[in-house]
């Protein structure tokens, strides 16, 4: 089955949550029309971590790990993406060695505390900036 072969289908506007960071996986989605944004919450502040376009799949790493989700997902203009639901999801899984699945656990792990680490660098990045930029006004009075 080809990804964008998903039975269900989902529309969203520019802003729309689609995913929220700490809410249990329960599908996995791929992007038929548009973007989306990703982002983290951290420190009380929303940091973006990047954008997906039209074929590429997300949501994916909650259903292999069986855990909450680690970002927020929004809509940048009209979205459509394809539902991959728990059971279809598993059921692919399950076609794989069991030789396979420890490795790809542990690939979703090391990609989650990397996504983890980027962001927090994001966020120092920003905060750096914010104290160069406040630093110059003062020194332009």
């Amino acid at each position: 089955m080809k990804l964008q072969d998903t039975p269900i289908h989902q529309h969203y506007s520019d802003g729309d949550i689609i995913i929220t960071e700490g809410i249990m996986s329960n599908n996995a989605y791929v992007i038929i029309k548009g973007q989306v944004r990703i982002t983290q919450k951290v420190d009380k502040k929303v940091v973006t971590v990047g954008t997906l376009k039209e074929g590429e799949v997300f949501g994916e790493m909650g259903l292999i790990s069986e855990t909450v989700r680690s970002a927020n997902i929004s809509a940048i203009g009209d979205v459509t993406v394809g539902v991959i639901g728990k059971e279809l999801f598993d059921t692919e899984m399950n076609k794989l060695s069991e030789g396979m699945k420890p490795i790809i656990l542990a690939l979703v792990e090391r990609l989650r505390i990397t996504t983890h680490l980027l962001t927090r660098i994001g966020l120092e990045l920003e905060n750096t900036k914010d104290k160069i930029n406040s630093y110059t006004l003062k020194q332009q009075e």
